[in-house]
């Protein structure tokens, strides 16, 4: 009987250093990749700036996601506009445009599980030469919630690579005009 004792002290002590250590974590979260493009920066904001464009080069499309429900509000373009999604493997979520400078950049709210989860982003375009240099970035404040912490560690692999698959697939439509 004494072991077990032990062994649920021990499994207390390790919850209590882990929660506390979990304080200590950083409580916001930054996700950046980016891309260079042969292209002007008219044609990529033509992409970025409206959101059904979206579903056609981000990897968060509902060829990827067959149970995504997909819903338009707002304008088709410009501040305000936005969608929402809705599915058995993509959770419930909504974004909409807070911030668009024509041949610039878009910047975006985002919000998953009704707004449990709060984020914001943009997608910049900085021309170089004939190029342009094409930088997405999502961040967000994680809150005291230790374990909410512990996730702001993962999400440069969470959506970091989804990121780069975006980016590259905004590219190709770009660069080849669809």
């Amino acid at each position: 009987m004494k072991w077990i004792k032990k062994i649920l002290l021990a499994l207390l002590l390790l919850i209590v250093l882990l929660a506390v250590a979990g304080m200590f974590l950083p409580s916001h979260y930054r996700v950046e990749r980016n891309v260079t493009v042969r292209a002007q920066p008219d044609a990529i904001y033509a992409q970025i700036s409206n959101f059904r464009n979206w579903l056609q080069w981000t990897a968060w499309n509902q060829t990827k996601y067959p149970d995504m429900q997909v819903k338009f509000d707002g304008p088709e373009s410009g501040v305000g506009a936005g969608y929402s999604w809705e599915g058995k493997s993509t959770g419930q979520g909504a974004i909409k445009f807070s911030r668009v400078e024509p041949g610039k950049g878009i910047s975006y709210d985002l919000d998953f599980e009704h707004g449990k989860y709060k984020s914001t982003g943009s997608i910049a375009l900085q021309p170089v030469g004939d190029s342009v240099n094409v930088t997405w970035s999502n961040e967000g404040d994680l809150g005291a919630n230790p374990i909410n912490r512990y996730f702001g560690l993962m999400m440069d692999r969470m959506i970091g690579p989804d990121f780069e698959e975006g980016l590259n697939n905004l590219k190709r439509r770009v660069e080849v005009g669809n």
